[in-house]
Formats: structure tokens, sequence, C-alpha cells
């Protein structure tokens, strides 16, 4: 009586252990299961695990403005519109979010873009005193004075303590001629906001556009003492040594706005010219072709390589890029100045195309009716052609 029910019990408890094993199985089976659907699956004897992932909460609107505050300080224009982009996606219909970004596409060369940017934020609000500013300066950067003229008076308007608005419309002031006008803004622009580093480089702007290019470094270098990280500004201090005669000093500008910005076709691209005039044509090379990877849409990079070649005698060269920069001109509104077409003529003439050579040289006569030094070296050159 005894034995047998020792051996009930001993096969009740080996029953109730393979109980526990198989639902210890499948508990196991269920979860690795569930973990194989979260892609968190464990290959049993294999080194190769799975790390999990981090989970990491959804930036706010206001984490990404911050950053691209943060990118604007340092100079960093391209990072601080990507950030605004990605605060616009998570809140579409706050202007400011396409205002900013515009604005700093205009320092960027994309005022065409900007422009599209500010109507947008426009649209959203058509009170934004900021966002009409900024369309203001977008227009202004593509040679349309008067509408640009237009909007930052408005701007001004609804709300005259706008230091933003002032600071705009006095660069479009200069572009018109009224350079009195335009200092008197960029100063009241100041007085409204001590730390405003664009009203400052207004300021200097309507100097170097009236030919006072030592004044106009002076407020430049000001404008940096708000914001050293200023590659536009840079760029500006660069062009106005260039003009004074002073091209090494150039250099050092463009090569900090490069170390700020080395995507910036600009900077390559005028320091390209400065290193043509003082004769280190093959860092003016690569400048240039640099100039011309970073935007293949720039006529200015063309003409400055196109006179490198010529001076080095290459005038096939020369050619293929002065007809390179008369294409692009016309595609993005650029200019072609009058020493251009006598360059490209002069190259079309060392190449035996003299046709073609009196076609460029007219059109620089055309461009420049009154200098005679432009009308001396046609001369010259028909001569050369035999008319």
């Amino acid at each position: 009586m005894y034995i047998g029910s020792r051996r009930r019990r001993n096969r009740g408890n080996s029953i109730a252990w393979v109980a526990l094993f198989l639902i210890g199985a499948i508990l196991l089976g269920g979860y690795a299961v569930v973990q194989e659907r979260l892609g968190r699956g464990v290959r049993l004897g294999s080194a190769n695990v799975t790390p999990l992932p981090t989970v990491t909460p959804t930036r706010a609107v206001e984490d990404f403005v911050a950053l691209a505050q943060q990118a604007y300080q340092q100079g960093d224009y391209r990072s601080a519109i990507s950030f605004y982009e990605q605060a616009a996606r998570r809140r579409p219909n706050d202007a400011r979010l396409y205002a900013e970004p515009a604005r700093l596409m205009v320092f960027l060369g994309q005022a065409p873009k900007a422009e599209q940017r500010a109507r947008r934020a426009l649209e959203i609000d058509a009170s934004s005193v900021f966002a009409r500013a900024v369309l203001c300066m977008a227009l202004d950067w593509q040679g349309r004075v008067a509408e640009a003229l237009t909007e930052c008076r408005a701007a001004v308007e609804m709300d005259p303590n706008s230091s933003i608005a002032r600071a705009y419309l006095s660069e479009a002031l200069t572009d018109s001629g009224d350079f009195g006008g335009a200092r008197e803004q960029a100063r009241r622009a100041l007085e409204l906001d001590p730390q405003n580093a664009d009203a400052m480089r207004n300021l200097g702007y309507s100097y170097e556009i009236a030919g006072d290019y030592s004044q106009s470094i002076y407020y430049y270098e000001e404008a940096l003492k708000l914001n050293p990280n200023m590659p536009h500004v840079l760029i500006s201090i660069g062009r106005a040594y260039t003009i004074l005669g002073q091209p090494p000093k150039s250099v050092l500008y463009y090569k900090r706005a490069i170390e700020i910005d080395p995507q910036n076709a600009e900077a390559h691209d005028r320091m390209g010219g400065a290193y043509i005039a003082i004769g280190e044509y093959d860092l003016a090379r690569a400048a240039l072709n640099k100039a011309i990877e970073l935007d293949p849409m720039r006529p200015s990079a063309f003409t400055r390589r196109g006179l490198l070649n010529f001076q080095q005698r290459r005038y096939e060269s020369s050619v293929d890029d002065y007809v390179r920069a008369i294409t692009t001109s016309q595609i993005v509104s650029g200019n072609i100045s009058a020493a251009d077409y006598l360059y490209l003529g002069f190259a079309y003439q060392w190449t035996d195309r003299c046709e073609e050579a009196v076609e460029a040289w007219n059109q620089a006569l055309i461009l420049a009716p009154g200098d005679e030094s432009i009308s001396q070296n046609v001369a010259v050159g028909l001569r050369r052609c035999g008319r």
C-alpha cells in the first residue's frame, strides 16, 4: 500500500514537471517571436546579438529653432536653413519658419528661392513685418529695386519700430542711389536695435556703393564685432580691398569666409580673381574650378577663368569659358561686362576667328559706348583682323 502510493505520487510529479516544462517552452517561444518581430531577436549560439534600439523622443519645433539659431551664429547658414525647414514641416502654418530661412538663402546667393519662401510666409500671415522685410531684401538682391522699395516701405509703415525693416530699406535705398536716405535708415535701425548686424552691414554697403571703400570696411568690421561668423560680410570686405588694390588682404578675408562656409561659391570665385591680380595663377585656377564645381551656373567664375586662360595664352579655352559665361548669364540674368566681350574678341582673333571677334567687339562698344579705353582696344583688334 505504501509502495503503490509512492509510485502514484512519483508519476504525478513527473507529469507536473513535464507540464511546467511545456508551459515554459511555450512562453519562451512566444517571447522569442515577439522579440523577433520587434527587431530585437537573439540567435542562440551566435555571437552577433542585435542591439536594442535607442528610443529618442521626437524633437519639438523649438528644439529645431534653437539649433538653427546656433548654426546661424556659427556662420553655418546651410545647416540653419535645414533646421528651419524641419521645424516648418512640424509646424507648417508658422510664417516665421519660412521667413527665417529665406533671409539666410539671400546671403547664400539664392535670392529667387528666398523670394518664394518669403511669399509663402506672407500667404500664411500677411501681417508679418519680418516676412515682408525679407521679401524686400530678396527682391533687391535680384536687382528688382523698385519692387523691393515698395515692400520695405510697407513693412516700415506696418511697424515703424521694426529695426530689420529699416535695415533692409537702407539696402534697397542704396541700390536706388539714395545714399543719404540709406544711411539715415541704417542708423535709425541701429538706434532701435544696436545689435542689428544687418543694419551695420548695410551702413557699410551704402559707403561701398558710394565709392568710399575705407569707410565701408570700417562698418563691415563693426558688423563682424556683432557677429564674427558672417561669410557674406567677410566677402564684402574682401571685395572692398580688391577695389582698393590690395588683393593679398582680400585673399585673407575670402579664406576666412571659406573656413566658415566651404561651399561658398562666391568666396572661391572672388578669391580666384584676387589670385589673378597677385599673379598666383595656379591658385587662381584651383579656386575658380572649385567655384564652378559648386555653382556651374555662376557667370563670373567663367569670365574670370576666361581671363586667366587668356593671360596664359590658352585662347581656345578662354573662348570656351567666355561663351559659357554668356550662356549661363542668359539663364540666370547675370551680367557680362564690356571688358569680357573685349577679351572674348581678342581670344577669337588669336584663334583666327575674326568674324566672331568683330561681333564680340561690337557688343563691347554697345555696352560701353563712352569708354575711350574700350574704343581704342577695339580699334586695335579691328586692325589685326584687317578691318
